[in-house]
């Protein structure tokens, strides 16, 4: 109890620290004290338009000293031509809630000096940061939107919808310093109707700072050139842009409402919920925030990523989707609305980054990669029609879409056409995708139909698809029967190895001749011949599948379509070879060598190749033939103990000898290997010969006997190959 106490304590005292770092500094007051804010602006007497403004609004206790806070004051001049520009005689004819969300917007939390808006640190002043100086340039205000009412379309329900407090841009020298960019041009192509005055200081939003950090007893007073617009959500701005309804509109598709537990509790009436409106799947680009709380830190309290962190948005106009549905995807769909969810997340990904603030001079030098790698590139002077600054990020409208890599390379195929959207949910969720990006290697993909999967019976089950709401992104999935026959989303191990089981890291330009491939599974193989493609599951049933080209002119790569699932043998050959001499056993060829094994007792259910301890082995057996004739001639053992010893000649353990992948003709896996054979404290050995058309094994006392068969049968448990004679370790 007594421990649990102290931690408790500890806790508190950490997390009393980290406030203290973090947030009490801002409430410190200025050194000086020369009246509140409200006290100084009035006796200046060029403010009266924006005091009536504040008092107006609600705000005039805490300007006058109720809370501390720095004050962004617009002289009656720049408050005249506002109130002109936005078509009101006086602050009279503004509707309240809009004179609240204005007033609130030039009433930032906390006491900043210049020093601190020039180079604000939320872990606190102390804390040096050199290589994030100036980017933590937004700041919590006092403006926010009032609740908001929106359908749910897949609940079939009204939302309340709370918008949380804007933040506002600072634009400081440090900021563009510490990027390597000229902070005049940057600064100006998003705001060309105001001016870089920051040098040395800071521009706020679209504003000059005529007098700096005017000192108060409860916080600092910064005088402006003009007032400054309330800025909305990149999401809320881009829609009131009407070339951009498309982009919108497919993002929108990933609309969802997030239930704001503690903001109901703090703000909602009795029995009211309010919700948070986010984009499964996507940055949160409709948030005024950007960060609400996913890590389990309270939102408010994770001011480094609410000050640094920005949306910013590549939206190509409707003209350029419109143009690359078209060429992308009119073949396979009738619309926009019809594309699957993952494609279309997989594009939008290409068009939104979330990090920090992106300038034009970046993206000119090349500095911006998407989540999947790819170089976010276009002219800032050309390619762009609109552009904006927003509260949480940036925006620049496009006239063209900026197509990512996967929509190149051998993932391609999957995204274009909806009858391989099994596979493609299987590539994304198992980690693949990622594998398959760029062109530094070539990758071939043998690519199964949905309906090719659903026939396929994989670890005792068959596949299915369950679509879900076709509303709601990340409701459908693939899934397998369990134990109990309920269907169940398939694990992403078992994913993994299904998709990996269908790639090889090598471009394959022909199906024919007669070659092996590495899957990216290990110990698994595909193999080719001019019958088609087979994995060991197909090959051990005797079949090949017909392998046809996909797609041309992919960056990296080949893909083709297959009429079979591409999996591996999950059956043991140690449980099949007992019964290898029946008339119906698909590994007849082994028959003679099944008999030997029996009556050494190898195959007892009890005592299943026990000497090999579960490792993975290679099996070289003799055909039927040569233990037919060896027989005849006498050199096999009859005693059970003595042709105990003598089989596991042919068995090759992995781990014990180090081996990486199973022997193949022109894999170079040659020389002396252990066998499973004892020789006093050690094992027999067995010399393996790589003559590229073919293998040859060696035995001790000098005897060779050649592989024969075409390609080995590779069970979970091992690979079996033929050879044309028996061998003896001489022992």
């Amino acid at each position: 109890m007594i421990k649990r106490i102290t931690c408790l304590f500890s806790a508190c005292l950490l997390l009393f620290a980290c406030r203290e770092v973090g947030w009490e500094e801002h409430y410190e007051r200025p050194e000086w004290l020369k009246g509140n804010a409200w006290e100084l602006l009035e006796n200046r007497g060029e403010f009266s338009i924006f005091l009536a403004a504040v008092d107006k609004a609600g705000f005039r206790s805490l300007v006058e000293g109720k809370g501390i806070v720095t004050v962004l004051a617009p002289s009656d001049e720049a408050f005249e031509k506002y109130l002109l520009e936005q078509g009101f005689g006086t602050i009279d004819d503004m509707p309240t809630k809009e004179l609240k969300k204005l007033v609130g917007y030039h009433l930032v939390y906390y006491s900043f000096s210049r020093e601190r808006f020039a180079n604000y640190r939320p872990q606190g002043q102390e804390v040096d940061q050199p290589a994030m100086s100036g980017l933590y340039y937004k700041h919590r205000t006092k403006s926010r939107d009032t609740i908001s009412v929106e359908t749910d379309l897949i609940e079939g329900k009204e939302r309340t919808i709370f918008h949380k407090e804007r933040f506002l841009p600072v634009f400081s020298y440090n900021l563009f310093s510490s990027k390597n960019i000229d902070a005049a041009s940057n600064y100006e192509y998003f705001y060309p109707n105001s001016t870089w005055t920051g040098a040395g200081g800071f521009n706020i939003s679209n504003a000059t700072v005529k007098e700096y950090a005017v000192p108060t007893d409860n916080g600092y007073v910064y005088v402006l050139d003009r007032v400054i617009a309330p800025l909305e959500t990149v999401y809320a701005q881009l829609k009131e842009e009407s070339d951009y309804s498309d982009f919108i509109g497919i993002y929108d598709r990933f609309k969802d409402y997030w239930y704001d537990d503690e903001t109901s509790k703090s703000y909602a009436e009795a029995g009211d919920s309010l919700y948070i409106k986010t984009h499964l799947g996507l940055p949160e680009i409709a948030s005024e925030w950007t960060y609400n709380g996913g890590s389990g830190l309270v939102d408010y309290a994770n001011l480094a990523e609410l000050s640094a962190n920005a949306y910013n948005v590549f939206a190509p106009n409707n003209t350029a989707i419109q143009s690359f549905f078209n060429e992308f995807w009119g073949n396979n769909y009738g619309s926009l609305e019809d594309v699957p969810f993952l494609p279309m997340q997989l594009l939008l990904y290409n068009h939104v980054y979330s990090g920090s603030i992106v300038f034009p001079s970046e993206i000119e030098r090349g500095d911006i990669q998407s989540t999947f790698g790819n170089t976010i590139q276009f002219d800032p002077a050309q390619d762009v029609e609109a552009k904006g600054i927003a509260v949480n990020g940036v925006y620049y409208g496009l006239n063209e879409v900026i197509v990512p890599d996967l929509f190149k390379g051998v993932v391609s195929p999957m995204l274009k056409d909806p009858k391989y959207k099994m596979f493609l949910q299987m590539v994304y969720q198992s980690g693949a995708l990622q594998a398959l990006m760029g062109d530094a290697l070539k990758f071939t993909v043998f690519i199964p139909s949905d309906e090719v999967i659903k026939n396929t019976i994989y670890g005792g089950s068959e596949i299915f698809w369950d679509e879900g709401n076709p509303l709601r992104f990340g409701d459908e999935a693939v899934q397998v029967e369990n134990t109990e026959g309920i269907l169940v989303p398939m694990s992403t191990g078992a994913m993994r190895a299904f998709v990996q089981n269908h790639i090889v890291t090598e471009e394959i330009t022909e199906i024919n001749g007669t070659k092996v491939y590495r899957t990216r599974n290990p110990f698994s193989y595909l193999y080719i011949t001019d019958q088609g493609v087979a994995s060991s599951n197909i090959y051990n049933l005797g079949e090949f599948t017909p392998a046809n080209t996909m797609g041309s002119g992919l960056t990296n790569g080949r893909t083709y379509d297959v009429e079979r699932s591409l999996i591996r043998e999950e059956g043991s050959f140690k449980y099949l070879i007992a019964s290898a001499s029946s008339g119906t056993s698909s590994i007849q060829e082994f028959g003679e060598f099944s008999k030997l094994l029996s009556q050494a007792g190898l195959v007892d259910p009890q005592n299943e190749f026990e000497f090999l301890f579960g490792d993975n082995y290679m099996l070289f057996a003799p055909t039927n033939k040569a233990i037919i004739k060896a027989k005849e001639q006498g050199i096999i053992p009859t005693d059970s103990d003595e042709l105990e010893d003598y089989l596991r000649y042919y068995f090759i353990p992995i781990s014990s000898n180090g081996i990486n992948d199973y022997a193949f003709p022109g894999m170079e896996m040659e020389g002396d290997f252990l066998t499973s054979q004892e020789s006093g404290d050690t094992s027999s050995e067995i010399t393996l010969l790589d003559k590229e058309s073919g293998l040859q094994l060696r035995s001790a006392n000098g005897e060779t006997a050649n592989v024969v068969s075409t390609f080995p049968k590779i069970y979970v448990d091992g690979a079996v190959y033929q050879i044309d004679k028996v061998l003896s370790s001489g022992q």
